[in-house]
């Protein structure tokens, strides 16, 4: 028995004993009997050169030195014994990741990645949370999301890096009701459109393109009750143009991509740091995977 594993055993059996009071009770649990257990409380002691057990005849009661020794010794036994039954569940454990994501991704995107991630790490504690591409960016920074999704020109923080996932154009989404024709995409601001509000990128984008402030018919943050403005009335919907089908198909709306606006990036980004961990570097390559064999 090498030196470290005979410090590791004995500490254990006085651990037992103290949380026992009882030699014989505390070697009924460590499944060995009660004068070997007594040899190695002895053998503790005469190391230490300090008496850990007063025995009487109701049991062991420690000393103040034992007192001292346990507190400092058994919580990191309990933290060692739970990370060891945890880690025995599966790849993965003790691992959190936090992606914040623009909404036009939890339906054609996120979850593949999420779904690829889990099936490698099962046990890993995942956090999503949809958000404006600007929010997104600062949560990042601000160190509150591990992983940023968005559609972005303009993720350039120094202490940021990013990754092209790949280009995505702009769509109009509208129901039979609206009179649409090619002619019009070229006159946007003269559209009843539902528009995100200015924070949102995909609205700072399209005004930046056209060279002028739109002021939409119906200003909403939510894609899903854009879609469903857009299905009920004359309105139009301008988002990207991979929206969940299901989503379109129950809204039962058209789409049009506008081929004459330049696509935006979707990139995915994350802060500098020496060292990341192997659920954001796997989530990385997936999302780049993924994309790339998309487009």
């Amino acid at each position: 028995m090498t030196t470290a594993t005979s410090h590791d055993t004995q500490l254990r059996m006085f651990v037992a004993v103290a949380k026992h009071h009882s030699l014989r009770a505390a070697a009924d649990t460590v499944g060995i009997t009660q004068p070997a257990l007594s040899r190695h409380i002895q053998a503790l002691e005469s190391k230490l050169g300090r008496l850990l057990f007063r025995r009487h005849g109701r049991g062991m009661q420690l000393t103040s030195d034992g007192e001292a020794l346990f507190r400092t010794v058994e919580p990191l036994f309990d933290a060692l014994d739970e990370s060891i039954s945890h880690a025995a569940q599966g790849p993965g454990w003790g691992l959190s990741l936090r992606i914040a994501t623009v909404q036009t991704l939890i339906g054609h995107f996120v979850p593949s990645l999420t779904k690829e991630l889990l099936q490698l790490y099962p046990q890993t504690r995942l956090s999503l949370q949809c958000d404006s591409s600007s929010h997104i960016v600062e949560m990042v920074i601000r160190g509150m999301a591990d992983l940023g999704l968005t559609y972005s020109t303009e993720v350039s923080a120094t202490d940021l890096e990013s990754v092209d996932l790949h280009h995505e154009r702009l769509a109009l989404y509208h129901s039979a009701r609206a009179d649409l024709s090619r002619e019009t995409m070229s006159r946007l601001s003269e559209l009843k459109l539902i528009l995100p509000p200015r924070h949102f990128g995909v609205r700072r984008y399209v005004e930046r393109v056209l060279g002028c402030a739109i002021q939409p018919s119906i200003e909403c943050d939510s894609l899903e009750l854009s879609l469903r403005m857009a299905s009920i009335g004359d309105a139009i919907a301008l988002l990207p143009e991979h929206v969940p089908n299901d989503l379109l198909a129950s809204c039962e709306l058209k789409r049009i991509i506008l081929e004459d606006i330049p696509p935006r990036r979707l990139v995915a980004f994350w802060r500098v740091q020496n060292r990341r961990s192997v659920v954001l570097d796997t989530a990385i390559g997936i999302a780049t995977r993924t994309l790339a064999a998309k487009h």
